[in-house]
């Protein structure tokens, strides 16, 4: 028989349980994608940040008004359109955007995102007319002051390959023809990446006037790379695909480390490279990788070489990994704040490998935790935070450890998009 101070104990060890038990429940339950402690993340919860910071990008658009003019001051004085904008962040989203389309049935991001394109094109067009029609240093400089400036005045791959890509992706996707403005545009990107940016004599893309000096970088992959990748896919000439593969092949002699990691650039007349492996650097490496090898054939020559790059570098990601899913600012820096952009981009070059069928499918566990730690830091409304600034090469770690983060940089959008949907499209098998 229990006595009356057994039974007293034995009522508080049962109500503490209890008591541990709601809480428990209580702390599931209340749990969101943003939640601090998350590690994991449902295919219900991704689907929802993807619907989020897809819906986040979709405003306004207006087209602007073309009529013929027969002065300068008339064309300057045109209705712009509203609404558009052209540069390689913006770029990487509208592609993402389409891939959101795919997993999530919304077509009003293929709305959005075609309106987008048909709009830049037929503006393209009207000041490619006006600045031939009158020829002179005040119609050039009217038409680099436009919302298409970059386009206007050429000079680098950011200012075309990624805007390129997207306009690629959007017929690759959704076979129509284009319209004689779209190949107005694709023609200049196209002319630009694979015939007029400066080269090395092996043939790789680099800066030969930079503030630092002649450099090679590893984000002039996505921005030359992908765009060649796609074109050769378009257009049905493999001689692209494969110059893309070589831009990988040449930049990974510079720049990959024994551990798998790339260093962020190549100082060209030091003949060394760039001393420290920042993330995004890394993220668009992988980018690169995972869809120049979805574009070659599986019997061309160049495509084991690309595996072996692209398997290594994730070996070496895995082994820097933080505990919460993320990578960080400087890949091998465990002081260094954790960073949402290469996070995304890593999680999204995981799960198109797992999905193609590269690496093992137990690494679409790796994909999922980074984009827990993805989610945490988007917003309810969409936004997207923790990422990093553009970022040119440092020399010191300071440098990268003080770069800012200001909210919902655009930087962060694509690359989100990208992994969410691309994880979604293995639920879908």
């Amino acid at each position: 028989m229990k006595t009356p101070a057994l039974t007293e104990k034995l009522f508080y060890y049962a109500a503490g349980l209890l008591w541990l038990l709601v809480n428990a429940v209580l702390l599931t339950a209340t749990e969101t994608p943003n939640s601090p402690s998350r590690t994991t993340i449902t295919d219900a919860e991704i689907r929802e940040v993807v619907t989020q910071v897809a819906r986040h990008q979709l405003h306004p658009m207006a087209d602007g008004n073309y009529a013929a003019v027969t002065t300068l001051k008339a064309a300057q004085a045109a209705l712009p359109p509203r609404g558009i904008a052209w540069n390689y962040q913006w770029g990487v989203t509208l592609s993402g955007l389409l891939r959101a389309a795919e997993v999530t049935g919304d077509t009003n991001l293929n709305r959005f995102v075609e309106e987008h394109n048909a709009i830049s094109a037929r503006y393209f067009a009207w000041l490619t007319g006006i600045e031939k029609q009158f020829n002179s240093t005040n119609a050039t400089a009217f038409v680099r002051s436009t919302s298409l400036k970059e386009l206007m005045t050429l000079g680098s791959l950011d200012y075309c390959g990624a805007m390129g890509t997207a306009l690629l992706d959007s017929r690759l996707l959704h076979p129509e023809p284009f319209t004689p403005e779209h190949k107005i545009v694709l023609g200049r990107i196209a002319d630009w990446v694979a015939n007029r940016q400066a080269r090395q004599p092996d043939g790789t893309l680099w800066r030969p006037e930079s503030g630092m000096g002649p450099t090679v970088w590893p984000d002039d992959l996505y921005m030359g790379g992908v765009f060649l990748a796609r074109w050769g896919q378009f257009t049905r000439e493999p001689r692209f695909i494969e110059d893309a593969a070589n831009q990988l092949i040449h930049q990974a002699a510079l720049q990959q480390d024994t551990d798998g990691l790339w260093f962020h650039g190549f100082f060209v007349n030091d003949k060394k490279h760039a001393p420290f492996k920042w993330g995004r650097g890394n993220g668009w490496v992988t980018l690169t990788l995972v869809e120049t090898i979805a574009a070659l054939p599986n019997t061309n020559s160049l495509r084991p070489q690309l595996l072996d790059i692209f398997r290594k570098q994730m070996d070496g990601l895995k082994k820097v990994q933080a505990t919460d899913g993320e990578w960080r600012q400087v890949l091998d820096q465990p002081a260094l704040w954790e960073e949402t952009s290469c996070t995304a981009m890593f999680a999204y070059g995981i799960a198109r490998a797992v999905n193609e069928g590269w690496i093992d499918a137990t690494n679409m566990t790796i994909a999922r935790q980074a984009f827990a730690g993805v989610a945490r830091n988007v917003t309810a409304d969409g936004m997207v935070n923790g990422t990093s600034k553009g970022t040119s090469i440092g020399r010191d770690l300071e440098y990268y450890a003080k770069r800012p983060q200001p909210d919902d940089d655009l930087h962060g959008r694509g690359a989100v998009l990208f992994a969410g949907s691309e994880i979604l499209r293995a639920a879908r098998k």
